[in-house]
């Protein structure tokens, strides 16, 4: 990861860093003026724009992996590739094998085949189109730094929107024993669990789910003292019956106020299990749509565009509780 990169990245996460005596906020404001030829005005952007489109790029690239990779972690693997380079993600078949009696002296056995299967992603181009009045370029006063920013957290929130998406849609290919639809009950939970973890040859499985999901399944608990104010103090109980529970980070439907994923939903899997597979290929593409003139009403308007895919291993382990 480049420094300019490094720097977008800390100023995302909220760090106080400091980079050439100033902040992280001014400092990638700074390096947007510095390819302007040290003062941005639209003269200056007119000459050199696309080293500004550059630093879009860049930015974008090194730290949308990151962002996802952390907001993910416990569901989700990102691959970077090159354009044109198709990943093969590898599905180890869990199964295990028969065992027979056999009379002694002779291999008389009916071969079981190791399934073993391949899962690819298709990734397709998504983009945003941005655009601004020509007067506040010649003021000066485009926001290029808070933009960057604000791409990068919209291209990291409309992942996040298909992963949730990937994951709705795989329920109608899950059996009886991994789909569960109805009122909660306990033990259809721990039912699952059990499948899950005998299927994943005894690993431990935990239930991800939204804050107020996990509450649903902890609120009738007995607590002691001080799993009441561990209750109160983040909504949910972090253990229930020897499982662990994990909040998934809640996301906003583009555009919209409405939660992306369900409140009435949850996810079991074997613990590290990230049964979806993220494929960001090439490079970000910013692209001038219309300059100055371009237009009757002076807009000036871009587009930044990254080929991205996302699927879920419908052959790996995990279950889905849903709650009517």
């Amino acid at each position: 990861m480049t420094e300019l990169a490094r720097l977008a990245l800390d100023v995302y996460q909220g760090k106080n860093v400091m980079f050439n005596e100033v902040s992280g906020e001014d400092a990638l404001r700074n390096a947007i003026n510095e390819a302007c030829g040290g003062v941005f005005n639209y003269k200056n952007f007119r000459e050199n724009k696309y080293k500004v489109f550059t630093i879009v790029e860049e930015v974008l690239d090194d730290t949308l992996g990151v962002i996802i990779t952390n907001q993910f972690d416990n569901l989700a693997d990102v691959k970077n590739v090159a354009v044109g380079e198709k990943p093969v993600f590898r599905v180890n078949d869990p199964s295990l094998f028969r065992i027979a009696r056999i009379a002694g002296g002779t291999n008389d056995l009916r071969r079981q085949k190791i399934l073993n299967r391949k899962f690819e992603v298709d990734t397709d181009y998504f983009g945003s189109k941005i655009y601004a009045e020509l007067e506040l370029f010649v003021a000066g006063l485009v926001p290029w730094s808070e933009m960057v920013n604000r791409l990068t957290l919209s291209f990291a929130n409309d992942l996040g929107t298909r992963i949730y998406e990937a994951i709705a849609n795989s329920y109608s290919a899950l059996n009886s024993i991994h789909g569960v639809t109805g009122t909660y009950e306990e033990d259809k939970l721990f039912d699952m669990i059990q499948h899950i973890e005998t299927e994943a040859g005894g690993r431990k499985a935990v239930v991800m789910g939204t804050r107020k999901a996990l509450r649903k399944i902890s609120k009738d608990l007995v607590m002691s003292d001080s799993m009441k104010e561990k209750f109160n103090q983040v909504g949910y109980i972090g253990n229930v019956g020897g499982t662990d529970l994990i909040l998934l980070p809640q996301a906003y439907k583009a555009g919209t106020n409405e939660f992306a994923v369900s409140d009435d939903m949850l996810l079991v899997l074997p613990a590290n299990e990230r049964i979806v597979k993220i494929v960001i290929e090439g490079e970000s593409q910013m692209i001038e749509v219309a300059d100055a003139g371009a237009r009757n009403d002076q807009q000036m308007e871009y587009l930044i565009q990254k080929k991205m895919g996302v699927g879920v291993m419908q052959s790996a382990i995990y279950g889905i509780y849903k709650f009517s």
